[in-house]
């Protein structure tokens, strides 16, 4: 197609000096320049999805139930990132999580949210989650699995940071953000402590204990 436009203007504009070849282009093919354009932006942004939009997270976030906040998330990204020496685009932290559940009914709720965010975990795609406890209960209820702290912490220490880690039925399966070095970006409620997990079908084990070290050792 631009080959033939451009034997076209080559044929037509033989006999034109350089200022009359200049005015005739853009007087009669200025929308075939346009069209041109277009497709080349086009091009340029499917080729950019493809060959880094695409480009599976090593880690990913989830924040239930605190203030959405995007800043916030982007700085956790960023600092999380920074410490274990990746690109901050390969980790993402996503705060767009305000669910309703059990007897639990938040105003501003979005039914969007509750689908986005089992499918995710259903699907793989999330690998850690910050919740009130009381969603952690209302997961298990609904045959949530989740990574054992001290199976992902192993030697790191956490006979020092007995007090950061949360049990259920005995098992070290999660950690109080309040007592983490990342608790400044939180709100908490004394009666329905926020803490940190990591889901069973994590793909990115290794990143997930990243994670962990980072926030206990912030």
């Amino acid at each position: 197609m631009f080959k033939k436009w451009i034997e076209d203007i080559r044929v037509k504009t033989k006999d034109m000096d350089r200022a009359q070849k200049t005015e005739y282009i853009m007087a009669y093919y200025w929308y075939h320049i346009l069209i041109a354009f277009v497709l080349l932006v086009i091009a340029g942004v499917v080729i950019y999805h493809i060959v880094w939009g695409s480009r599976e997270k090593l880690f990913s976030l989830a924040i239930v139930n605190q203030q959405i906040d995007y800043e916030r998330d982007e700085k956790l990204s960023v600092q999380f990132a920074e410490s274990i020496g990746v690109n901050s685009k390969e980790v993402f932290t996503d705060s767009d999580y305000l669910l309703s559940y059990g007897d639990v009914e938040l105003d501003g709720v979005k039914e969007s949210s509750f689908e986005k965010f089992f499918l995710g975990w259903q699907a793989g795609v999330l690998d850690a989650v910050i919740m009130p406890e009381s969603f952690f209960k209302y997961c298990i209820e609904k045959d949530g699995e989740f990574t054992g702290i001290e199976e992902l912490c192993q030697d790191m220490g956490l006979e020092s940071k007995e007090d950061a880690i949360y049990k259920y039925n005995g098992q070290s399966i999660g950690i109080y953000v309040e007592k983490t070095g990342i608790a400044g970006n939180f709100i908490f409620e004394s009666t329905d402590p926020v803490i940190l997990v990591f889901l069973k079908n994590s793909k990115h084990l290794k990143q997930c204990r990243e994670f962990a070290g980072f926030v206990l050792q912030g």
